[in-house]
């Protein structure tokens, strides 16, 4: 829909002046930069004022998909596609799960198949490279705080012809898979993207540190339901928060399922066993004062107004490695 057509519709719904709600698209904008475009700047908005926007049944970007998002209509190519997982449900039939990426240059977003839409990948009906259009999704933030469009009941993959304008596979690729996060400074961080960062880590926030998931999605269910399966037995999974600081500035950073597994080198079910405490005193003794390079996805923390880290990989302290790019950075200050 066009993006002058939703501000009417916003200034209509909301009884805001048209160039305050300018400023507010500008400001989330520049605040996501790189992120999102002005029309998902626009839905945000929107969304924080309480208000929903029609989203239409026109071509949007992948990067103006938020999440809350109803009747979604992207195209894009496929550029990734994962093993089918199999599994069995909560009522003892089988169920089956693939994932699928799929980019238009803005940016990229998961497709997860269930059970009878695992087929179209089984009968070569969408295959790596094809151009696809998700007509009809809704767009949710997964555990780990990035946006997927589901299909739901009322969605659709749709093959389409070839969209000249689509990135080829290599290039997507190279622009969502390849790329090796910039190291920098905490101080230095402002605005959301990918960043490698070293330091110590100084504080470790007390909390549950586990959380409820289907087993067979692997999404955070409530009272032991699931959206996608109903009732369920729920698994445990993983999640720690902790305060890393480099010298220059600190930085909470979030580590969910197996990258929080692999950095305190315990399982979450071994975790579950232990009273709320114990975990605590345990996790608090094996990571405080620990050295680590973490890599992950900034974004912004709405409830405490800053930047935090949503962690993807860590590497412990490697001292060659690092003695090289100090070098590195010595010689290119004084131009050696």
């Amino acid at each position: 829909m066009d993006f002058n057509i939703l501000v009417t519709e916003l200034e209509n719904k909301s009884n805001l002046k048209k160039g305050y709600i300018l400023s507010l698209v500008d400001k989330k904008y520049l605040e996501m930069k790189d992120l999102i475009t002005k029309e998902g700047a626009l839905y945000l908005v929107a969304k924080e004022l309480g208000l929903n926007l029609p989203e239409g049944s026109s071509r949007m970007s992948i990067k103006s998909v938020v999440s809350g998002m109803r009747n979604i209509n992207v195209i894009g190519r496929v550029f990734r596609i994962s093993k089918i997982n199999e599994f069995t449900k909560s009522s003892g039939t089988a169920g089956r799960v693939a994932n699928i990426f799929i980019g238009d240059g803005t940016g990229l977003i998961r497709i997860p198949l269930w059970d009878e839409q695992v087929k179209l990948l089984e009968d070569s009906t969408i295959s790596l490279g094809d151009v696809i259009q998700i007509s009809n999704g809704f767009a949710r933030e997964n555990t780990f705080g990035d946006i997927e469009i589901s299909l739901g009941r009322f969605g659709a993959i749709i093959p389409v012809e070839d969209y000249v304008e689509l990135p080829s596979i290599e290039n997507l690729s190279k622009m969502f898979l390849n790329n090796s996060p910039e190291r920098t400074n905490i101080s230095n961080i402002i605005t959301g993207g990918n960043f490698e960062i070293k330091g110590t880590v100084v504080q470790i926030f007390k909390s549950n540190f586990l959380f409820e998931v289907c087993p067979m999605c692997g999404n955070k269910v409530e009272n032991s339901r699931c959206i996608e399966h109903g009732d369920i037995t729920p698994s445990h999974a993983l999640v720690l928060s902790f305060v890393l600081d480099d010298s220059t500035g600190d930085l909470r950073c979030v580590l969910f399922r197996t990258v929080a597994e692999r950095v305190c080198g315990m399982s979450a079910e071994e975790l579950s066993v232990l009273e709320p405490e114990k975990r605590y005193q345990l996790l608090n003794s094996k990571l405080l004062g620990g050295e680590f390079v973490l890599v992950g996805r900034i974004k912004k923390n709405k409830l405490y107004d800053r930047p935090e880290m949503i962690v993807n990989n860590f590497k412990d302290i490697n001292p060659l490695e690092e003695s090289k790019k100090l070098v590195d950075e010595t010689e290119l200050m004084i131009g050696g």
